[in-house]
């Protein structure tokens, strides 16, 4: 029996609907559950870097070769459950008066392109004349812990948005409520992580210490605060630091409640732990994470 050309039609077309919807296999599905976050080390500038770097200090060149991890820890579903309080004195590590991240130069840098001054504040929502107030009322600092970020790409002349974990010793730029705003090392725009769908797993080559159940996602402060309490592990100080690009304002205090013996020596950069699960078990939204301290 002949089948007539336009059932034929019909039949393909639905099978394309099929493949579109996910539905026509076990690949299909695969390719549709959860989203991909890709991995990001210190001294990865990513796809579509909106700058060149405006990080300073120390060379923020990384191992990419992580210890003890396998591919299905790789692919590891990564749980968001782990979110800490932009606010949190110890989220953040700063050594007193050291920015590690030249915001003048970075406000230079779009200054001269302003087609990526143009995508740069779409993304952050003001107006382009009012980056370089904007810029300079973020405070730099540094990641303390693995974090999960929407990142943005920059490819013709538009900003891509997608989701990334960035290495613990990752230069950034928070705003009022200690939420990373800009990312130095390749002057990207960066907002919260998006919802995910299934879980996400991540892409990348992981870097010593990385763990997906250590991930952190930083949630705005309830309120705007003046001053962020970072942590100086090198010389196992605390310092205040005052919302804006000015350092020259930190200064050093004692430690918070709960630490009175400073904060938790580090390794460098290469090698940033995450941190461990306070007592009690993982952090939760109602139960933020605290920064380990080691004992008297």
């Amino acid at each position: 029996m002949r089948i007539p050309t336009r059932t034929l039609v019909t039949a393909c077309v639905l099978w394309a609907a099929l493949l579109a919807a996910g539905c026509a296999g076990t690949g299909v599905k695969q390719a549709r559950v959860g989203d991909l976050v890709f991995l990001q080390a210190v001294g990865d500038r990513g796809p579509g870097p909106f700058t060149d770097s405006a990080a300073t200090g120390p060379a923020a060149e990384s191992p990419r070769i992580g210890a003890r991890i396998s591919a299905g820890q790789l692919a590891a579903p990564l749980r968001a459950a782990r979110t800490v309080s932009g606010s949190m004195p110890g989220l953040y590590r700063g050594t007193p008066r050291v920015a590690r991240c030249d915001v003048e130069r970075h406000i230079r840098y779009l200054a001269a392109d302003p087609s990526r001054a143009g995508a740069f504040a779409g993304v952050v929502g003001v107006g382009r004349a009012a980056l370089p107030a904007y810029l300079r009322g973020l405070t730099p600092v540094v990641l303390g812990s693995d974090t999960r970020v929407t990142n943005h790409a920059y490819r013709d002349h538009r900003a891509d948005d997608y989701q990334a974990v960035l290495q613990a010793g990752t230069a950034v730029l928070v705003d009022d409520r200690g939420v990373p705003r800009v990312r130095c090392a390749c002057g990207n725009p960066l907002a919260p992580p998006a919802p995910t769908r299934g879980g996400a797993s991540a892409r990348g080559t992981p870097w010593p210490g990385y763990r997906p159940n250590k991930v952190i996602v930083v949630s705005p402060a309830p309120r705007a605060v003046a001053s962020l309490t970072l942590v100086d592990a090198g010389h196992r100080t605390w310092t205040e630091r005052r919302v804006g690009h000015d350092v020259r304002r930190d200064r050093v205090v004692p430690p918070p409640a709960g630490a009175t013996t400073g904060p938790s020596p580090t390794t460098r950069a290469d090698a940033e732990p995450t941190p461990a699960d306070p007592p009690g078990g993982p952090a939760t939204p109602d139960r933020p994470a605290v920064p380990a301290v080691p004992a008297a």
